[in-house]
């Protein structure tokens, strides 16, 4: 691998962890219209969509997609196009096009691929792996989404 792609590569990841630290930070912030229940020790919307990640999906589970989808593109608008370009060019249509891709030709980035990367590479593996008392207490319970 030549060097450049090495940075490309380093600097996309880099922005991609921020990124996601960034969209989880907002969906911690996130209080209101919680779906686990009143008596639930979880306390935001990331509380929730790591339980879920971490155990079964409720039948709310597109709504939470959608939702973190929505933070993730309005996360995207205050990164620069250069940014952007590095992290689509991970991506699978990213990668695809690169090796296809002619002397100079510009890079035709899509927010779509670049969203659907962020969303399962960085944010809801982030939910496998995350815990905290409240999701730890809501687990023991043993109780599921609707």
């Amino acid at each position: 691998m030549n060097p450049s792609n090495q940075i490309v590569i380093a600097i996309a990841d880099r922005e991609s962890k921020r990124l996601a630290r960034r969209v989880i930070r907002h969906l911690q912030s996130m209080t209101d219209c919680l779906q686990s229940g009143d008596d639930s020790p979880l306390a935001n919307v990331w509380d929730e969509v790591c339980v879920q990640v971490q155990g079964q999906e409720s039948v709310f589970w597109e709504a939470y997609l959608d939702t973190i989808t929505g933070v993730i593109l309005g996360h995207l608008e205050t990164i620069d196009k250069e940014v952007k370009d590095a992290i689509w060019l991970q991506t699978q249509n990213g990668m695809e096009w690169e090796s296809k891709a002619e002397d100079n030709e510009k890079i035709t980035c899509s927010e779509d691929d670049i969203t659907e990367y962020l969303l399962h590479d960085f944010v809801l593996s982030a939910a496998a792996d995350w815990t905290n008392a409240r999701i730890e207490k809501y687990k023991d319970q043993g109780i599921e989404f609707d």
